[in-house]
């Protein structure tokens, strides 16, 4: 298979790992415990947002929370429901395939460094990447410096393509010259997603079929 990239860089959260489900589970949880009733997916897709602080602010009251507290009860209530979770339908096939092409692959992600490279072992895909970065904390700020340092180490140099799930992935793109490509079955509404000006998909086997075109 001959494809135009020599470099992906993937998203994990709601692109790789389909966890949608265990981050608004931890978010009702969260809620269940203040009183509040629950959001359903599609309000939670539509608060979604990067830097992170920016799904809290519309979700809980942050000047009467402590912000670091919220990010920590949150996280405990996700790794706990993350049990229940999978990587997404097609992941596996697509990294493999791109992997058979010579392409490098990467995981460039908001998560937590050490919380990333945990999980991507427990799934048995953690070897199949060049590169996995996460971010220093739990605060889910910008990945654009990191996928600058990857691809500034990378050996080679050709077309990079971006596969994520949120608008800040398609910044991310245009800041380091890349395609891009967004999944709606990932943690951000597609009606948001569709203004970011990048390749919108439902699913990672519309990806392959688009890059070997």
């Amino acid at each position: 298979m001959l494809l135009k990239y020599t470099h992906v860089i993937w998203d994990w959260n709601g692109t790789l790992l389909d966890d949608i489900g265990a981050s608004l589970a931890s978010v009702n949880d969260m809620l269940a415990k203040r009183g509040e009733p629950p959001m359903d997916k599609n309000r939670y897709k539509e608060c979604m947002g990067t830097p992170i602080i920016r799904f809290y602010e519309q979700v809980f009251d942050l000047s009467k929370e402590d912000y670091a507290s919220i990010l920590a009860e949150y996280n405990a209530g996700y790794m706990y429901h993350l049990a229940d979770c999978s990587l997404t339908d097609g992941a596996v096939d697509a990294i493999e395939k791109f992997a058979a092409a010579g392409v490098h692959q990467a995981i460039v992600s908001s998560s937590n460094n050490a919380q990333l490279c945990e999980n991507a072992k427990k799934y048995g895909v953690f070897d199949k990447f060049e590169a996995v970065l996460g971010a220093a904390d739990f605060k889910a700020d910008s990945k654009i410096e990191r996928a600058r340092l990857y691809l500034a180490e990378s050996a080679e140099k050709g077309a990079v393509l971006v596969v994520g799930d949120l608008e800040h992935d398609a910044e991310m793109a245009a800041e380091i010259g890349a395609d891009c490509v967004l999944l709606t079955s990932g943690h951000e509404h597609p009606e948001r997603l569709k203004r970011s000006g990048a390749v919108i998909f439902d699913k990672i086997e519309e990806l392959i079929l688009f890059v070997e075109n």
